[in-house]
């Protein structure tokens, strides 16, 4: 009979053909699993290890193992360098994307994780929800990969991976051509009392023709039509304002509520008809310090990417005592109207998504009401064309200052990566120019090894010589909770060890008390 364990890591041991027993993974807090028999010889007991690799397996944990009759609700910050990444899964197993960052890494993390789902493009694993918090490359265009994911064969199987979604939830925004005028990047716009108002918000992307949206949300475009084939999709364009049971009625059956903080819409005349319109944000000088002074949109130019950020479907996620707060690209302006519109109580939470990656653009007033536990920030290195130099210095040190209890956690994407030394590398693209230029046709063995000594002595392959270094485990930051119990962690570049924080939040009195555990490395 499946259980789950009620423990934050226990190590699982397989037996080999000596009879020895060989530490080959480790249970997580809230994993599924099957308890066997137990051998008061070997003082273990014997398990099936559930939703692991390709089909479940027979392993060995000490003694008898603590369990509870419900799953726990997963949280994981993908790291897909510059961008935002989530998966959400519930204790019911059903799983919400939560933006899917810009390049394949996003889709190789869920592979991996899925693989004993054994999905197929007649067999896809169905998405209860993707939510596209804002239509940035960075957030969405990853997305992309789970179609070419579909058809992996050989060696690349076990990249392979489909998916279903139920659920398309986006805030309505789509990005035309960066040729046009800033003021026309975003569609159709009206006057209302002096601002300017987006009034081109849309439910379906494909419903904007083709040759009017930009790169990235053409190929999002033919990756809906994809899907589309299989099953129908249901696209929503949220707002604040709008009922949240109806918007994520998915969830309530599992007692997780949602309270949606963006973006603001407001109701514009436009043609003789009344519209939702989002209003045209501005552009923020760069400023160096803390954020305590108001921002005046008088000083600041329309701004299509601010915009986009600053409305991006920013919403509180709460499941028992615990409440997650997820905020997109939220920005300075967007925060301060957040802080205004907003009950102080609606933006309290556990945990905080840090906004744009630890941008510079924040409002402390707003982050400090939110007065978080734990501050989570996605970001990494990248190429220069995603280079943004996030997290900023200033953002964390306003993320230390806003922490509610004298111990606070702050994870990055970037400081969880690790990386080994490889010494002097080569790119496979520079070594095939190399030898397609040379005027050999071929070397000798002798001629090789001089060629690729430890003191590399061509002036050819000088230029092209650096020192290279290996992600040997990328900065993937897991939370989970039963709703009163809070473990998040991250791995490291060492086997079985992780840092890894816990506590509870209980209700007494009507408030949230929080107490650590033994804060270490595990």
């Amino acid at each position: 009979m499946k259980t789950f364990i009620a423990e934050d890591f226990v190590s699982v041991y397989r037996k080999n053909a000596n009879g020895d027993f060989n530490k080959s993974d480790m249970l997580i807090f809230g994993d599924p699993f099957e308890v066997l028999e137990y051998s008061t010889a070997h003082k273990k007991t014997k398990i099936r290890v559930l939703n692991r690799f390709f089909s479940p397996y027979i392993g060995y944990v000490k003694g008898k193992p603590k369990t509870m009759n419900k799953g726990a609700l997963k949280m994981s910050m993908v790291d897909v360098q510059q961008g935002d990444g989530m998966v959400l899964q519930t204790p019911d197993d059903k799983i919400i994307i939560i933006d899917g960052g810009h390049n394949v890494l996003f889709a190789r993390h869920f592979a991996a994780r899925f693989q004993h789902k054994k999905s197929s493009s007649s067999n896809p694993l169905p998405v209860e929800a993707i939510i596209i918090t804002h239509g940035d490359a960075d957030h969405f265009k990853g997305l992309n990969e789970f179609v070419k994911a579909e058809n992996y064969r050989g060696a690349r199987r076990f990249k392979k991976v489909a998916i279903q979604p139920k659920r398309i939830l986006h805030n309505g925004l789509i990005k035309r051509p960066s040729s046009l005028p800033e003021e026309q990047r975003l569609g159709k716009t009206a006057i209302h009392n002096n601002e300017l108002y987006i009034t081109d918000l849309v439910k379906d992307p494909r419903s904007i023709p083709l040759d009017e949206q930009n790169a990235v949300f053409k190929s999002w475009s033919k990756s809906l039509d994809h899907w589309e084939q299989r099953a129908a999709i249901d696209f929503k364009t949220v707002h604040h304002g709008m009922d949240e049971k109806d918007v994520f009625d998915f969830l309530e059956e599992e007692g997780i509520a949602v309270d949606l903080h963006g973006p603001f819409s407001r109701k514009v005349t436009q043609n003789g008809q009344v519209v939702d319109a989002l209003q045209f944000l501005h552009k923020q000088a760069p400023d160096p310090e803390l954020k305590t002074h108001e921002f005046d949109i008088s000083t600041h130019q329309h701004s299509a990417s601010h915009t986009i950020n600053g409305h991006s479907l920013a919403f509180r996620l709460s499941y028992g005592n615990v409440r997650i707060n997820f905020t997109g690209d939220l920005n300075e302006e967007s925060l301060q109207i957040l802080d205004k519109t907003l009950d102080d109580r609606l933006l309290k939470a556990e945990i905080l998504k840090a906004p744009h990656h630890g941008s510079h653009e924040f409002d402390f007033k707003t982050l400090q009401k939110m007065a978080p536990i734990v501050s989570l920030v996605s970001s990494g290195d990248d190429s220069e064309f995603w280079e943004y130099m996030h997290p900023r210095a200033n953002l964390l040190c306003a993320l230390g200052k806003i922490c509610r209890e004298d111990q606070g956690i702050i994870f990055s994407t970037e400081l969880a990566a690790f990386f080994k030394h490889k010494d002097l590398s080569f790119k496979n693209s520079d070594l095939k120019d190399f030898f397609k230029n040379s005027d050999k046709d071929s070397y000798t063995k002798a001629e090789l090894m001089t060629l690729f000594s430890e003191s590399i002595t061509d002036s050819a392959l000088k230029k092209m010589v650096f020192t290279g270094f290996e992600r040997t485990n990328f900065g993937l930051i897991e939370l989970r909770t039963d709703g009163e119990r809070v473990l998040v962690f991250t791995h490291s570049g060492k086997p079985w060890v992780k840092e890894a924080y816990t506590f509870t939040v209980k209700m007494i009195n009507r408030k949230r008390i929080v107490s650590f555990e033994s804060l270490k490395i595990r």
